[in-house]
């Protein structure tokens, strides 16, 4: 690939929708920076609940547009996105029982997720397949909070460390 060519294909639209709204996302960037953030603590378990919420954010993002192109019936898109977060839960307690995540993390990570694909299969069945309405507030108010408290669990191993270091400041102060 020439420089010019490469340099046009960073300023032309199509790498701007496939990446850079991406970054825009505000949650996929917290997301990144609690990444970067646990890579310099050192944390592995927390780095990698991180690392998947980012993975999980980024193929959302890049899924999402050529899943509602596929189901004009809108189906099937509430399915996938259930199956995505029962997925997520699964990833997360399997983690946890290998004590490769935290457990406690793991815990608060599957009562937090585990509204979402039943919420998905409710607006499924409310909307699409009973004519109804009753899903509507509780999709557009519940889903956001979800995806905003997954995230933010991504910090709560960081309180975890200034709690210990705080108790290792105090133990010694009194030694």
């Amino acid at each position: 690939m020439n420089t010019s060519d490469f340099v046009d294909y960073l300023n032309s639209v199509a790498f701007h929708k496939a990446f850079i709204s991406v970054l825009d996302d505000s949650l996929t960037l917290i997301a990144f920076l609690a990444c970067i953030l646990y890579v310099f603590l050192q944390d592995k378990q927390a780095l990698r609940y991180s690392a998947l919420c980012l993975a999980f954010w980024v193929i959302g993002a890049f899924t999402f547009q050529p899943i509602v192109n596929f189901d004009d019936a809108k189906i099937y898109r509430y399915i996938l996105w259930a199956l995505n977060d029962v997925i997520f839960i699964a990833i997360v307690a399997y983690w946890a029982l290998k004590d490769k995540m935290y457990m406690w993390q793991s815990i608060m990570v599957q009562l937090v997720v585990l509204p979402a694909p039943i919420l998905q299969l409710f607006r499924l069945v409310d909307r699409h397949l009973m004519d109804l309405s009753y899903s509507t507030y509780l999709y557009k108010s519940v889903l956001p909070i979800v995806n905003t408290v997954t995230i933010v669990l991504c910090f709560v191993p960081l309180l975890w460390h200034f709690g210990q270091k705080l108790k290792w400041k105090d133990s010694s102060l009194k030694s």
